[in-house]
């Protein structure tokens, strides 16, 4: 898909639901998804996820979305439990460096207004929170 196709979907997309999930699978690295229109149409960053697969990621994103849309704010350092049901997911802050290069379309979208971004991070089956990226998650941070 070209990019001008890709930047007119996310314009439909965000026009039509307010946001666009857009998803990144890959081989050698964890796949991730973010939200593009959070900032736009609720005032509230950017969220990206990383390490699940792009379908799972895609609709919790959209779950993240609809939680917003009620009222509820996520920020940098806080645990949720409203994600996913008696799971709970960490809130961080996404590095500049990682947003221009895990965020482009975002980038690309919101040009030199800008916008900003957290990562939703789950936790390891211990349920500890990774702060450096692993084998099944990228942590942007």
């Amino acid at each position: 898909m070209s990019s001008s196709k890709v930047f007119n979907k996310v314009d439909e997309d965000i026009q039509k639901y307010g946001w666009h999930v857009l998803s990144v699978a890959c081989e050698d690295t964890p796949s991730f998804s973010y939200s593009i229109g959070f900032e736009d149409t609720l005032g509230h960053p950017e969220v990206i996820m990383s390490g699940l697969s792009t379908d799972l990621m895609h609709e919790l994103l959209n779950d993240i979305g609809e939680l917003i849309k009620k009222g509820i704010s996520f920020k940098s350092g806080e645990l949720s439990n409203e994600v996913v049901d008696g799971f709970p997911v960490k809130f961080i802050n996404v590095s500049e460096s990682a947003m221009s290069e895990y965020l482009r379309v975002a980038g690309g979208h919101y040009g030199d207004k800008g916008f900003r971004a957290l990562q939703c991070v789950w936790p390891d089956k211990e349920g500890v929170f990774q702060n450096k990226s692993n084998q099944d998650q990228e942590v942007l941070g």
